[in-house]
């Protein structure tokens, strides 16, 4: 996982699939990430590195997505796969996680 701050966004680019293998470690990277990053206003989590997505990884946006809920910032997920983006349609999580419709 990578992650800059470009101006107050926090980008976080996840380098592969969100799964229950590896979404325990990640959500120590994300905890650490933010807490180094105290000018953050918004989060972008980067999902053009993952073409697969369990029900782990997709708690885990969800987590991502509340957490930057109760700070007050705005959330984000960019670069989805076509079949990541399909998932997050099928469970109704575009508008939240601020993705357009794809025309």
């Amino acid at each position: 996982m990578q992650s800059n701050l470009n101006n107050t966004t926090l980008r976080i680019v996840f380098d592969g699939d969100l799964l229950s293998t590896n979404v325990d470690s990640l959500r120590r990277e994300i905890i650490a990430v933010i807490g180094s990053h105290p000018g953050t206003k918004a989060i972008a989590a980067d999902l053009s590195n993952c073409r697969l997505v369990d029900s782990k990884g997709v708690n885990l946006l969800i987590a991502l997505f509340r957490e930057s809920q109760n700070r007050g910032w705005a959330f984000s997920a960019v670069n989805p796969t076509p079949d990541v983006r399909r998932l997050l349609a099928l469970l109704n999580l575009t508008e939240r996680f601020g993705l357009s419709n794809p025309n």
